[in-house]
């Protein structure tokens, strides 16, 4: 368990928080969301910051609201993800399954495992930024 996650729930249940409506804390979700943009917008890099750690802490108490813990949700998001194929194009990650052909020829050529979207565990050891870049 992340000790700081716990704190955000402690700092919740004090306030009411965990009560909230799903929708309630949804919406303050994409309200930080909305505020991480706009002060990136303004460059205000200590704003971006704040509004950061504001989302997640309501992504922490929305977690809590629909009966999960925020550590279990970003362990299950991860062990998807870590063994993910994919190319990065323009800084953006690409998965394996929304690739071309070419690229995923691209993909199973640099990061092995021919036609899986995953690459094998002990790949992680090798793996290199390069693998991920198209050209």
């Amino acid at each position: 368990m992340i000790k700081q996650f716990e704190d955000v729930r402690q700092w919740g249940a004090i306030r009411g928080i965990g009560s909230a409506s799903f929708q309630r804390q949804y919406q303050r979700v994409l309200q930080e969301v909305v505020e991480i943009h706009d002060a990136h917008n303004n460059g205000d890099m200590p704003e971006v910051s704040d509004a950061i750690g504001d989302t997640i802490v309501t992504l922490i108490n929305l977690a809590k609201t629909v009966g999960m813990n925020a550590e279990d949700c970003l362990k299950g998001a991860f062990d998807v993800i870590e063994l993910r194929k994919g190319l990065n194009k323009d800084g953006d990650f690409v998965r394996y399954g929304k690739l071309d052909a070419a690229d995923k020829a691209i993909c199973d050529k640099k990061q092995g495992n021919p036609g899986d979207q995953y690459f094998e565990r002990y790949a992680l050891e090798t793996l290199t930024p390069d693998n991920f870049k198209k050209d």
